[in-house]
């Protein structure tokens, strides 16, 4: 037996609206967990990371629902002094205490879990029920978090159904010409759930031999082809072609990238990089909201 939202307990309080009810209406508003508004994390002349006031979607599991929390701000516990030789990554994080579900108190609470040192370091585990707040990594030597910079993206709370807008927008402008395949600049994007993803390639080219050619436009994510185009190319004239792809991508950090390669005659790019000239290469990755 359920109960709708905004229907008060009956007198005796066996009827209405639970904690449990209302949790599990925001878990379906809200399509991830992550930061709402503010909760901006900054290092300091201490060994502490600040926070500054902020909303939040934490949640427990998916067998709980979510809660939106505000935090008014404040200092994370201190953590260690940098490792000599070695980089490390620390993850700040909040959590909603629940005492019904065994925790001392009922608080939203913020901390911070220390990483390990290496040379290329990766993130920590965070405790269970922990949303984090920021990646932040700390330079080898340093003795307060003054120098530690974000080194993920913020990861956002994302509204049920709505995109993430534009994830990346490159232009190579070079007007050049190419014997062997160019690769467009990655996109590096962070995706909260998993997201329909969609890109689009803009490819401005000519043959450079006698005859009519063509170039072949591989789209990759993590390094894996996803789709090939033929653009046709003539001598000695540009001609500008648009291509779009839509993936349905899973959560997590992931590499967006396109490869021109030269088909039956190599090919010179067009581009000057303003809105009266040639196109030159685009690349942009759209996130078209959840999958």
């Amino acid at each position: 037996m359920s109960v709708a939202f905004g229907i008060p307990q009956t007198p005796d309080g066996k009827v209405g609206t639970t904690v449990s009810d209302m949790r599990h209406i925001l878990a379906a508003q809200w399509a991830s967990t992550g930061v709402v508004d503010g909760l901006a994390v900054s290092g300091t002349t201490t060994l502490a990371y600040e926070v500054a006031s902020g909303v939040a979607v934490l949640s427990r599991g998916d067998s709980d629902g979510k809660v939106l929390a505000w935090f008014p701000g404040g200092s994370t516990p201190a953590v260690s002094a940098a490792n000599a030789s070695d980089p490390r990554i620390d993850v700040v994080w909040l959590c909603a205490h629940d005492a019904s579900q065994g925790d001392a108190d009922n608080l939203v609470t913020l901390g911070v879990t220390q990483g390990t040192p290496a040379a290329a370091p990766t993130a920590p585990t965070i405790p269970t029920y922990a949303t984090p707040l920021a990646q932040m990594l700390v330079p080898a030597g340093a003795t307060t978090t003054a120098n530690a910079y974000r080194a993920t993206p913020v990861g956002y709370a994302i509204p049920y159904g709505a995109s993430l807008g534009k994830l990346g927008d490159t232009t190579w402008s070079q007007s050049s010409d190419y014997d062997s395949a160019i690769t467009l600049p990655a996109h590096t994007i962070h995706l909260p759930t998993q997201r329909l993803v969609s890109v689009e390639v803009t490819v401005t080219c000519a043959s450079l031999s006698g005859s009519d050619g063509s170039v072949y436009v591989h789209l990759y994510l993590d390094g894996v082809l996803m789709r090939t185009f033929e653009h046709r190319t003539f001598p000695s004239s540009a001609t500008s072609g648009f291509y779009r792809d839509v993936w349905t991508v899973p959560a997590g950090d992931h590499s967006v990238y396109a490869t021109i390669v030269p088909g039956v005659a190599n090919f010179h790019t067009y581009g000057t990089g303003d809105a009266n000239g040639w196109a030159g290469q685009r690349l942009m990755t759209f996130d078209e909201g959840v999958s």
